[in-house]
């Protein structure tokens, strides 16, 4: 389905050809998180601000019991990642070994959960200007990002062909261990944080966001990349339904709602999700059809579910919420699917956005993020709804832009 081969390192693939509703369907999830994150600073864009708001009693725009519109996001983008994991990672099996690709991808999760942790040390960062005081093991992951940010200068400047030799291996080396170790220390003191609350009714560090979540995910998916579909579907179900009986035990769903989408224990049900995704990508690859009629029973199933389960919850990821979210991702791909035919068009924003998603995603974070930090209230959290309105459509055009130069240079770069 996907053709590519590997040039100089690990991380830079050119591709001779790509799914396009699938990349479509990535960029989609991607620049709604760019317009979202933008969204829920500016607070004067009335009923625009509330599309990014999860919470129902804050205004949040409810499509089903429990669940905004805000909460697909990040289903949908786990959705994505089980479209072409298995793709993906046969490529480096066939390319590089079962070792190689088993090694690189376990790698990729950890790095990925901990390119969210040093996001979560530049928020503790800016946090100490208003009196955090960082403990023992913020001081250990801001010493580990320094080390990652000075490893990638030398990533970067390994792209100068007279020092390539000297410093590509070396530097990536560093760049990949040190992004794991992050996201080893982070999964341990996520689980003492849900420990802790559990016993004491407060977290120790708060180290955990979507990306972490993302990573986890991966993690709990990666031994059935390569298994059979019925196999998938088995350990999928095993999977879910353990965490759906931790999670209706006693006060459990409380405890859950605390760290974000459930912290590691709630991740086992982001798991459980990824390898219904990747369940359904087998379908979609033998007959497109059979996707969307799983994708709909998959929905149906988890909205029939709350009379029993409860509410769809993203906070506490809900046996509901991963049924759901399962389903409605699948029904939106299969929407971007069945359009596919129809765009002829070389203007393209989905597909830009969704050759580079984990790079946009950065990109956008930090632009964003130090934007909405570092500016005045009045140009934004208290700016008038038409300032506010010329922002955000700069921002996308902006972003939109860089998206379109990578997306044009016919490479993907990727942790």
């Amino acid at each position: 389905m996907t053709e590519t081969a590997i040039l100089g390192n690990k991380d830079i693939v050119r591709e001779t050809k790509r799914i396009k509703s699938i990349d479509r369907f990535r960029g989609f999830c991607v620049l709604c998180m760019l317009i979202f994150q933008f969204l829920k600073n500016f607070k004067n864009l009335g009923f625009l601000s509330k599309l990014a708001e999860h919470n129902e009693a804050n205004g949040g725009i409810s499509i089903l019991p429990g669940m905004t519109l805000a909460d697909i996001i990040a289903p949908a983008f786990i959705f994505a990642i089980g479209m072409t994991f298995a793709l993906s990672f046969t490529k480096w099996q066939r390319l590089y070994g079962t070792k190689m690709a088993i090694l690189h991808y376990f790698e990729r999760a950890l790095a990925i959960i901990g390119v969210g942790t040093f996001l979560d040390v530049c928020n503790k960062v800016i946090d100490t200007m208003g009196g955090y005081e960082f403990n023992v093991v913020d001081w250990i992951l801001l010493s580990l990002s320094i080390v990652g940010l000075l490893a990638l200068v030398l990533r970067l400047l390994a792209l100068i062909p007279a020092w390539k030799k000297k410093l590509s291996f070396v530097a990536e080396q560093i760049f990949y261990v040190t992004l794991s170790c992050m996201g080893i220390i982070n999964i341990v003191i996520t689980t003492i944080d849900f420990f802790a609350w559990w016993q004491t009714g407060s977290q120790i560090y708060v180290y955990w966001v979507t990306l972490q979540g993302i990573g986890f995910a991966i993690l709990v998916a990666f031994p059935f990349v390569k298994a059979k579909t019925w196999v998938k579907a088995l350990g999928a179900t095993l999977i879910f339904i353990a965490f759906t009986i931790f999670h209706q035990y006693g006060d459990n769903k409380a405890w859950l709602d605390v760290p974000v989408h459930g912290g590691t224990i709630g991740g086992f049900g982001w798991g459980a999700m990824l390898i219904f995704d990747m369940m359904i990508a087998d379908l979609y690859f033998k007959n497109k059809q059979y996707a969307l009629i799983s994708s709909a029973l998959f929905c149906a199933v988890g909205v029939f579910a709350t009379q029993w389960l409860g509410e769809i919850n993203l906070g506490s990821a809900s046996p509901t919420f991963l049924l759901v979210g399962t389903g409605l991702s699948g029904l939106i791909f299969c929407v971007f699917d069945a359009l596919d035919r129809f765009h002829k068009s070389a203007f393209d924003p989905f597909v830009w956005w969704g050759k580079n998603p984990i790079i946009m995603f950065l990109i956008e974070f930090f632009v964003i993020g130090s934007y909405t930090q570092f500016m005045p209230d009045s140009i934004v959290a208290n700016a008038a709804w038409w300032l506010g309105l010329i922002q955000g459509v700069v921002a996308i055009c902006l972003l939109t832009t860089i998206a379109y130069l990578l997306s044009r240079s016919k490479k993907s770069i990727s942790l």
